[in-house]
């Protein structure tokens, strides 16, 4: 059984989660979909008409939670605050559950392709987690795999020591980031204990960011490639974030581009584009994270 866990805080759903289950459901019609949420959200119509199993995320609070919440001294429903913690829940989830070798994203992510195909190679590959890196200070979850319980709980427990020890302005200092988030911190998680723990998934087919990419013989999305195809909060589809490994490679080579094609079920898929006289070299690409939350414009 192949199981996607999701997480959402708040009383009410994101309109475009409807997009976002039903392209996941378009590409993997049996997979179990795990979705950690509040008490309020938990009989929404969606998630029956999507075979969703809703979870009250109360379930799965911890210490760590509070502990994180007090040191990070942002206002209860930070952003930022969710979106770490999310990662403890979900790390009380499979340890509750005794989930093993399981798959996350973000809400806002699109699916183009069938989680089993590459399911074996994920279990085979990665003991902890692998995760598609952002930029020089930064790893996303647009894409992310965990092995189990064990792998989120050292993470997350870093994550409170670090804050605890250096407090947020000496970490934003010593690693050279803008904010301190769970992009940052993962980042930081990833230098301090090394990479076999949190591996980097392919998101480019060539260079340094091509970790793996002749296993899976596709790329996936952190974030600047949904960005690019979808535009951000601030700007339109072609966008190209400068604190981004793809964002800094578009903005390098201004011909490569996104290119869709149809697969033998009329379904549509994303293409990355790098060399015009070739078509071997239109590269697949899984999954796009579309920060605009405009889903409906780039379903399959």
């Amino acid at each position: 059984m192949i199981n996607l866990v999701m997480f959402h805080s708040g009383s009410e759903l994101p309109a475009f989660l409807e997009y976002t289950f039903k392209q996941i459901r378009l590409f993997n019609p049996n997979i179990t979909i795990h979705f950690i949420t509040d008490q309020d959200s938990l009989q929404n119509p969606v998630f029956n008409k999507y075979r969703i199993l809703s979870i009250n995320k109360d379930l799965f609070y911890v210490d760590k939670i509070k502990q994180f919440m007090e040191m990070y001294n942002y206002p209860p429903g930070n952003f930022w605050i969710v979106t770490t913690t999310r990662l403890m829940y979900i790390e009380g989830f499979l340890e509750i559950y005794e989930l093993t070798d399981v798959y996350h994203i973000e809400n806002d992510i699109l699916l183009y392709y069938d989680l089993g195909i590459h399911h074996e190679k994920f279990q085979s590959l990665y003991d902890y987690m692998a995760i598609t890196p952002g930029g020089p200070d930064r790893n996303i979850t647009g894409f992310m795999f965990i092995k189990h319980a064990q792998a989120l709980r050292v993470m997350t427990q870093f994550f409170v020591d670090m804050i605890k020890m250096h407090g947020l302005k000496r970490l934003r200092e010593k690693y050279k980031t803008d904010m301190i988030h769970e992009m940052s911190l993962m980042k930081m998680y990833e230098i301090e204990h090394g990479e076999q723990y949190l591996r980097h998934l392919p998101i480019l087919p060539f260079g340094v960011h091509a970790k793996e990419y002749d296993m899976f013989d596709s790329i996936f999305d952190p974030a600047a490639w949904g960005q690019f195809v979808g535009g951000t909060n601030s700007e339109g589809p072609g966008a190209k974030p400068n604190n981004l490994y793809i964002g800094q490679l578009l903005i390098d080579n201004p011909e490569y581009t996104v290119i869709w094609k149809q697969d033998n079920e009329g379904r549509k898929i994303p293409y990355f584009k790098y060399n015009d006289n070739y078509n071997d070299n239109d590269i697949t690409i899984n999954n796009f994270h579309i920060h605009s939350k405009n889903l409906s414009k780039y379903m399959s």
